[in-house]
């Protein structure tokens, strides 16, 4: 009778017992709809409700909201709940985290924060992933299909390097438990500086905060480029030969992104493909490539003494390769944020040169001019892919629908890099 009554009560109190019986949401909501005591529009209307209650600083559970809204009646939530504790302790795994707020969703997963009941601090973020045949759970569809599986692999070996990658302990593939494939990611502490000038058209960051972290973003893709991808066990991800065929695959693997968009190519685009194809460089260094190495992805805490390096988000595009891909997507105009600085953070040379020195690799000019390239030809593939998805009806993600504005600004930018106008890239 308590356990029961505790479930639908207002949480307010932060004692373990409280937490405990903080049953989590989607786990109730999955054997509602299983049991078709709800309806999908029902669910939908509830955890709405649920997260705005939490926006207003309230913990309401969902059983409650359920009730008083006359979707399901109260013994039936007694079922539910008592169902719900008889599956998690089957599976003890399964009670340790809640997931308590979605709070974004990108191409290729929906991100939520969970509660580590072992630690008395939100703790760790889901990531799961979209599924295609799974049009009820959240609002779109993938860009592209996506497997999570070797993004956590990665992140899991990781997870215990030095290197400021987060923690990542768990993956499933078991729908019983969100529906689809998800990992578990430590939450780690900072905040996400986005590639935007301010409103005063300055960067981010003011010159002491880019003299302290500009050299650290460096070092930090250094260590990440030394990493010993044998040793790790890494070969699933599949390893170039040396010579051109690093630049071949990638160069490849946008190509394939665009062919499958079924959208026009540009003559910006088709004349930087054509330079790029008679242009791949060899090379006899092959490393761990993070594949998103840049002012987006850096997750910053901001001390007394000054910024400081805390996390490097968004492994989904992680492949073997040539390291300075990596350093030319970085170094981008596309990263810059108004400034003439590589992710807004030092002058493109200084963080190669950095780079180079940290790393022991040379920044072979020859490799990071096709790189450069081919950074736009990736940016606008993976633009070509969200406005097709958007069209088709497989996204209603506006920010996929404007990509087609943002083309005559890379064309500016494919233009001046190869050279056919005149100026150098802001």
């Amino acid at each position: 009778g308590n356990r029961v009554q505790a479930g639908v009560s207002l949480m307010q109190s932060d004692s373990p017992a409280s937490k405990e019986e903080r049953f989590n949401s989607a786990f109730l909501a999955r054997i509602a709809l299983e049991w078709k005591l709800l309806r999908q529009e029902q669910l939908t209307e509830a955890l709405k409700a649920q997260e705005d209650a939490r926006d207003r600083g309230r913990e309401v559970l969902l059983g409650q909201i359920l009730v008083e809204r006359g979707f399901i009646k109260a013994d039936d939530l007694t079922r539910l709940l008592q169902e719900q504790r008889k599956r998690l302790d089957a599976d003890p795994g399964l009670s340790r985290y809640e997931i308590r707020q979605r709070v974004g969703e990108g191409a290729t997963a929906v991100v939520y924060h969970a509660w580590d009941r072992q630690l008395p601090y939100f703790s760790s973020r889901g990531y799961p992933s979209h599924a295609w045949d799974q049009p009820g759970y959240g609002h779109s569809a993938p860009v592209e299909p996506y497997d999570l599986e070797p993004e956590f692999r990665v992140l899991h070996a990781l997870s215990e390097d030095p290197l400021p990658s987060p923690p990542t302990p768990w993956f499933t593939r078991d729908p019983a438990v969100l529906e689809r494939p998800f990992y578990v990611m430590e939450r780690l502490p900072g905040e996400v500086p986005i590639p935007v000038a301010r409103v005063d058209g300055s960067g981010p960051f003011d010159d002491a905060e880019r003299a302290a972290l500009g050299p650290e973003v460096a070092h930090a893709l250094a260590r990440l480029h030394a990493i010993d991808w044998r040793a790790r066990g890494f070969q699933f991800l599949g390893a170039p030969r040396p010579g051109r065929e690093a630049a071949e695959r990638e160069l490849a693997r946008w190509e394939e992104r665009i062919r499958r968009s079924g959208l026009p190519v540009s003559p910006p685009l088709a004349e930087a493909l054509l330079w790029c194809r008679r242009h791949a460089p060899a090379t006899d260094a092959i490393t761990l490539v993070h594949g998103d190495y840049r002012l987006g992805n850096f997750l910053v805490v901001h001390e007394a003494s000054g910024p400081r390096l805390t996390g490097i988000l968004d492994w989904e595009l992680v492949h073997l390769g040539d390291p300075l891909e990596d350093v030319a997507w970085c170094a981008s105009p596309l990263w810059r944020a108004g400034t003439p600085y590589a992710s807004a953070l030092l002058p493109p040379e200084e963080f190669a040169a950095r780079w180079a020195d940290a790393s022991g690799h040379a920044a072979d000019a020859e490799r990071l001019c096709f790189y450069e390239v081919l950074a736009f030809v990736k940016m606008i593939a993976i633009m070509l892919s969200g406005l097709a998805a958007f069209r088709s009806g497989r996204t209603t993600d506006l920010r996929m629908a404007i990509f087609d504005h943002q083309f005559p600004f890379l064309h500016l930018l494919l233009g001046m890099t190869r050279g056919w106008l005149a100026g150098a890239p802001a």
